[in-house]
């Protein structure tokens, strides 16, 4: 365990030595991190026991108390989670060591530490320590973008973390007064505050928002690290701390539907992939949350090889906002933008053969084709999710969605496209890609490399006709849903849903009519006073302009507004637990 967490502390010593150094030797002591970071992941895979390790042991402060603030163990759910923030996170670094900012690089650093400080920890109290360090460092990744875009979603995405930590907390507190320990366990007390305190950095429906929010405004490097860490180490939580429950499998299979019809609206391709990533991570909540081993090990093994093939198509997604400067579907493929070279046009997959292919890749993984991994994991949940209903055919049909999803990504993105290049991939980011398509593929062929570090050992024989048949008939349906439909996928699509929910009140007989003006008036009132005051809002905030920084200090009405939503949610929490209504009532 002792040489695990030196990927916890370094951070501590190496994270300002990145901001001092200047640029040769930060790049040296970059890549040697890397290394570090990739020779602890294949020492988890090796199939070491790692014990257990408290640091501060000897401490006063211990020894009075007996409290433990940085107790760390292996967990059956810990090595596998661990092996893909360690693995994915050094590729993460390694795409971004020539073009992210010294800052971002340190932050980054920490919030892998983070990561795996999240899958080792012993008991609550160091589980909630490194979560919120989890919180402060990627909310700060989409802040130094320093856009006043990429500000304001921030806060957002600042917001809602924070107010998971909050919930966690209570939750901490309420489980401690009933059992009188903080040992890591199901909760018998709090159950609902551990409930939404975990499902906001997992992306539970309805609280997934700050996810497309933060990572489509981060820079490209960043967002390929966000993709990696934070609904993942959700994810570990939900197995690690919620009982098994059928509301936990509803909220996976809801999860996968919603976001991937979400996703299919999108035309910023970041977004798009945002959505994605709540789409499968609700595979993963429904495998884990059904709780029997065979589906907790598919689960854990969606989650790792999500993390592959993730962030191999945020990296191809970032070299085309790197190269082309746009990550806009329409933009890609409009004529004006295109590459003249010669006196030819020349479509991106050939003028980017590296991202392209990257994207070729992770597409055919995360849409489960046989012999990438992404097929291995989604064989084990569907095996595990046989018979259990409605779960199994929303899963099946998001299949379908996520085959559709990525021949638009891939056409539209690639094939279709066209735009001007204006930087040529650095070597580093195109290792990066290369490495990523290759695990993709190699724990495809042999996920038997991956059965030392599964929860339960679960076969990894998964090669078998009849998955290999359904696997084509999903790849098949979506391919054909695409031919028929891209005409219309093609076109920016814009959704209003007052205008639409009101067209639709029009459209019915006249008994609705009065029901339509009452809504009409209900609307404009609300519309008048929500811009009404994020007019004042803003002015306030335009006139604060005293430094550089002074855009930091804009909360839009937004923010504020959802801010007051999850303040009604956890007061009614708190009347639920502490029986405030009897109390009033009475």
């Amino acid at each position: 365990m002792t040489i695990l967490l030196l990927s916890v502390v370094a951070p501590i010593i190496v994270s300002p030595a990145v901001l001092l150094l200047s640029q040769k030797w930060r790049r040296i002591l970059l890549q040697t991190y890397i290394v570090g970071l990739l020779f602890l992941a294949f020492y988890l895979l090796s199939g070491i026991e790692l014990g257990n390790y408290t640091l501060f042991a000897d401490s006063a402060h211990h020894l009075k108390t007996n409290l433990t603030f940085f107790s760390f163990s292996e967990h059956s759910y810990s090595k596998i989670a661990a092996f893909g923030f360690l693995f994915v996170g050094a590729m993460g670094l390694l795409f971004g060591l020539d073009v992210s900012k010294p800052s971002e690089q340190a932050l980054s650093l920490g919030a892998i530490a983070a990561a795996i400080g999240v899958c080792f920890a012993d008991n609550f109290l160091t589980f909630l320590f490194f979560w919120e360090i989890l919180t402060l460092t990627t909310a700060a990744l989409v802040f130094l973008k320093r856009t006043p875009h990429a500000v304001r979603m921030a806060y957002r995405m600042l917001f809602f973390s924070l107010a998971s930590g909050f919930s966690l907390l209570v939750g901490i507190i309420l489980q401690y007064n009933a059992v009188g320990t903080f040992e890591l366990m199901y909760p018998v007390a709090g159950l609902s505050f551990f409930i939404l305190g975990i499902g906001i950095k997992t992306a539970f429906l309805p609280l997934y928002f700050w996810l497309p929010w933060g990572y489509a405004a981060a820079s490209f490097p960043s967002s390929v690290l966000l993709a990696v860490l934070c609904t993942k180490v959700g994810v570990y939580a939900v197995a690690r701390i919620l009982p098994p429950s059928n509301f936990i499998v509803m909220m996976g299979a809801c999860m996968a539907i919603f976001a991937v019809v979400m996703a299919l609206l999108q035309n910023n391709l970041r977004r798009f992939l945002s959505y994605h990533i709540i789409s499968q991570v609700g595979y993963m909540v429904a495998a884990v949350g059904l709780g029997v081993s065979f589906s907790i090990d598919g689960g854990f093994l969606h989650l790792l090889n999500h993390m592959f093939y993730k962030a191999l198509l945020f990296m191809s997604v970032g070299a085309l906002i790197f190269t082309a400067r746009t990550e806009n579907f329409q933009k890609l493929s409009s004529a004006e933008n295109s590459i003249v070279e010669a006196g030819k046009r020349s479509p991106l997959w050939k003028a980017l053969p590296a991202a392209f292919v990257g994207a070729l890749v992770g597409s055919l993984a995360i849409s489960g084709t046989p012999l990438f991994n992404g097929y291995v994991g989604k064989y084990l949940i569907k095996n595990a999710m046989s018979g259990v209903q409605p779960a199994e055919i929303l899963l099946m049909i998001t299949s379908v969605g996520t085959v559709l999803c990525f021949c638009k990504f891939i056409y539209f993105g690639f094939i279709k496209a066209r735009a001007k290049i204006r930087k040529r991939l650095t070597s580093s980011m195109q290792t990066a890609i290369v490495i990523l398509s290759a695990s993709c593929l190699i724990t495809g062929i042999r996920p038997q490399l991956l059965a030392s570090i599964l929860p339960y050992s679960s076969s990894l024989e998964v090669y078998t006709m009849e998955g290999i048949v359904m696997a084509m008939l999903i790849l098949a349906s979506g391919v054909v849903m695409f031919a028929l439909l891209h005409r219309v996928l093609e076109k920016e699509i814009k959704l209003s849903f007052p205008a639409t929910i009101k067209s639709a009140l029009n459209i019915l007989p006249g008994i609705y009519s009065s029901l339509s003006n009452v809504t009409g008036a209900v609307s404009s009132r609300f519309h008048y006073l929500y811009f009404g005051c994020r007019q004042k809002l803003n002015t306030k905030v335009n006139k604060i302009k005293t430094s550089q920084f002074a855009y930091a200090t804009s909360i839009d009405f937004d923010t504020l507004l959802l801010m007051g939503m999850l303040g009604i949610v956890l007061t009614l929490f708190f009347c639920l637990q502490f029986g405030l209504f009897r109390i009033i009532i009475s």
